[in-house]
């Protein structure tokens, strides 16, 4: 195999990483390892990353993607694995990458067996590559991210090394000083979005209440109606901003009818690029938790679009998958699931909350927060 060197150092810009005005660097493949739960959310196991390296130096790490690892069959990589690498190699080109890391996450029977098919992907991967201007820097591989766990690079000659604490990296460091949370697994990502339902039934029957009060008082206008409820939302998320908030079953149910009127719904993607973002996307999450299926679909779509817009996709990814297994046929979850698995940049989704920012002005929305400067 032919690989161009690696980098003798990664620069984690703070556009990339949002980190703050802070650019940390990483300049040994043990470290990069280390990086990956903070810059995915979360310790990956059973898995393959890329991360994708831009710049004229190829320095400047671009969009990080996972997919779970699936064994090879009969000496060559499953055909869920040769897809990943498809789409990862896509990704890379589309984004204009100069060169990609591929790391391998997975418990093998043997240390050689762990080395024997993460090779058979590195060649795997290569050829995919062989058509775009996007070299394989590396392929590097490892039992666990943990403390000491021994790594291996693959390309060239084997270079093998152990790990350092993934929690005391410069990277995980700068991903918690900025308030994102470094969860112990997917799963834990998973149960964390989900929540544990506490009053579904009692919430249900208010939905089914308020949504035949609604259609038995008709309307007074629709631009009126949509302001009321864009002013419900607006409510709650200030009262996020303010402190410990928690709605009660109704104020869930009238939340959740307000967000089920497409116009609000737009109008509130908005707020994803407003200095109320934050405090908004708490909002969805509680919502996720409390309401029942198939109404669900609406707030985790919004906390799926949320945290898309902030570039933290496997957050987006749980939400949008929690949204369609409220309603699979809920279109926005939907489009946004297509985008983040084809690997739509989130300045595209942001383009979305710009119009409807533009929508509400529109409708003459009164007490919307303005739109903050792109890169905020």
């Amino acid at each position: 195999m032919t690989t161009s060197p690696l980098p003798g150092e990664f620069e984690f810009s703070d556009d990339d990483l949002a980190l703050f005005g802070r650019v940390e660097r990483v300049s040994d493949p043990g470290e990069l390892i280390a990086a990956i739960p903070a810059l995915l959310g979360f310790h990956p196991s059973n898995s393959v990353v890329a991360l994708s390296l831009m710049g004229a130096s190829a320095s400047t790490l671009g969009p990080v993607m996972r997919h779970d690892y699936f064994p090879s069959v009969k000496g060559k990589p499953a055909r869920q694995m040769s897809a990943a690498l498809r789409q990862f190699a896509a990704v890379c080109d589309g984004e204009g990458a100069r060169a990609v890391v591929l790391v391998v996450i997975t418990n093998c029977s043997t240390a050689e067996t762990l080395i024997d098919e993460t090779i058979e992907l590195a060649e795997v991967f290569e050829d995919m590559l062989g058509g775009t201007c996007v070299d394989l820097a590396d392929v590097l591989c490892t039992a666990a991210i943990e403390s000491g766990q021994p790594w291996t690079s693959v390309t060239r000659s084997i270079h093998r090394g152990t790990l350092p604490d993934p929690a005391s990296s410069s990277v995980a460091a700068a991903q918690v000083l900025g308030g994102r949370v470094i969860r112990r697994s997917r799963e834990e990502l998973v149960r964390w979005v989900h929540g544990a339902a506490r009053n579904h039934d009692a919430i249900a029957r208010l939905i089914a209440s308020r949504r035949e009060s609604s259609e038995c008082s008709g309307g007074s206008g629709r631009d009126a109606a949509v302001q009321r409820r864009v002013d419900l939302v607006l409510e709650h998320v200030r009262r996020v901003e303010a402190g410990t908030y928690y709605p009660d079953p109704q104020e869930c149910a009238d939340l959740v009818v307000a967000l089920t009127d497409v116009h609000v719904r737009d109008v509130v993607l908005g707020l994803a690029i407003t200095s109320v973002a934050a405090h908004a996307e708490h909002l969805w999450l509680v919502l996720t938790h409390e309401v029942p299926s198939p109404e669900r679909a609406w707030p985790a779509t919004l906390l799926g679009f949320f945290a898309y817009v902030r570039g933290d996709g496997p957050l987006a990814g749980v939400a949008l998958s929690a949204a369609l297994s409220a309603d699979s046929e809920h279109t926005l979850a939907g489009l946004l699931d297509l985008s983040l698995q084809s690997g739509v940049h989130p300045d595209g989704i942001r383009d979305l909350a710009a119009v409807g920012l533009s929508i509400g002005e529109s409708l003459g929305i009164a007490g919307l927060p303005p739109a903050l400067p792109s890169g905020s």
